[in-house]
């Protein structure tokens, strides 16, 4: 039955019968097209704790419809997706029989128009998503750009505008941002790709519940990047330096720069290795303090063959501020191993062990501290 009705869409959106009066090698004015879409988050992205753990026929999904309209031979490109978010935290929050009627906090909607003049590309992007909805929830955004390309470099340039509490729930504070991004670009093929980035950000509040105090603040950020890929690794190293104003404290200055550093290594055709490093440092000028938070991370992913593999994550984070008040740090990692049992035409069985630790240490409050460590075993049947 869904797909009849996606087949009806398609009819009463594809293009009418050519005119007489053009000749048969002659390009279509336009094109339509309806499509489907799907979004699953990867396995690492979910909870490891069982009291968290959902079924896997009911995994944190969105599914919806594309639709997309090319005009004069890709010249000018509209796009207008709807989405649905489904499954979650949410799976076992029954509704009442006979109740049809949808969910907008799940609801996503996107309006897209792109246009190409020569080496200029132009366009404008519009976003809406309810507070349910799986990716980039309770978040509304409009934005027009542009981008100009000459042999390997690449100017970008956009303004826009975002804001959360997208019902306008008078309980929760709305943050309106407002910004503006220039970019600049720079690739040739067996160099390393320079990336440098301005934006210029303000941040204010327009639903102040009673009792939160209203926020406004201006930031000017300034960001480098280098990337290189080889045939077996690649790496990205970026740095950032931002000031902010927080123009409720007259003013008041505050300066942070955040340095990362990202790799992808595969010395084995079934191996691929992912460390990360990054440290973020905040300084407060109206108050003199000073916030540390350094991190690491990696990642390996093993694939023996088509039955077996093996994933295994790490990571530690720290923050400590010098007046004392924060001193926190952080350590997990998990592991799975997995059996591909047994595969037919008809069925799929699948084996996995499960294990997770993670431990957060709060050196000011230690009561706050948190440990935890699970297992798991699942065995999936899935017919096809």
């Amino acid at each position: 039955m869904p797909d009849q009705t996606l087949a009806k869409w398609s009819a009463l959106f594809s293009d009418p019968t050519p005119q007489t009066d053009l000749s048969p090698t002659s390009p279509a004015l336009y094109q339509t097209s309806l499509t489907s879409t799907y979004f699953a988050p990867p396995p690492t992205v979910i909870p490891t704790r069982l009291q968290n753990l959902t079924p896997e026929t009911e995994q944190p999904r969105a599914h919806g419809l594309l639709s997309s309209i090319n005009l004069l031979n890709g010249l000018l490109v509209t796009e207008a997706e709807m989405a649905k978010g489904e499954g979650g935290a949410t799976w076992l929050q029954n509704k009442i029989p006979g109740d049809t009627r949808e969910d907008t906090a799940s609801q996503m909607l996107r309006l897209g128009i792109t246009g190409t003049a020569g080496s200029v590309r132009y366009g404008a992007l519009y976003r809406s998503a309810g507070q349910a909805f799986l990716n980039g929830p309770d978040l509304a955004m409009r934005e027009v750009w542009g981008e100009w390309k000459s042999g390997q470099t690449t100017l970008r340039s956009a303004i826009g505008q975002q804001w959360n509490n997208v019902t306008g729930d008078t309980t929760r504070m709305r943050l309106g941002q407002t910004y503006g991004r220039l970019g600049l670009a720079w690739k040739s093929p067996g160099l390393p790709e320079l990336m440098l980035t301005y934006s210029n950000t303000g941040i204010s509040s327009s639903v102040e519940p009673l009792g939160v105090a209203p926020q406004r603040n201006h930031t000017h950020t300034l960001e480098g990047a280098l990337a290189y890929a080889g045939t077996a690794w690649n790496a990205r190293l970026t740095s950032a330096y931002i000031l902010g104003s927080d123009l409720q404290r007259g003013g008041a200055e505050s300066t942070v720069r955040v340095q990362t550093l990202t790799a992808a290594i595969r010395p084995l055709n079934t191996l691929t290795i992912s460390p990360m490093l990054g440290y973020r440092e905040e300084i407060q000028d109206w108050s003199g303090t000073r916030i540390d938070s350094p991190s690491a991370s990696v990642a390996m992913q093993y694939r023996h063959n088509q039955c077996v593999w093996l994933s295994a994550t790490g990571n530690y984070a720290s923050t400590r501020s010098n007046d004392g008040l924060i001193d926190t740090q952080q350590i997990g990692g998990k592991g799975i191993l997995a059996w591909d049992l047994q595969r037919s035409r008809a069925w799929a069985t699948l084996l996995s062990l499960e294990a997770g630790y993670n431990r957060l240490t709060n050196n000011v409050s230690p009561s706050a501290g948190v440990k935890d460590i699970s297992g798991l075993v699942k065995l999936i049947l899935a017919a096809y």
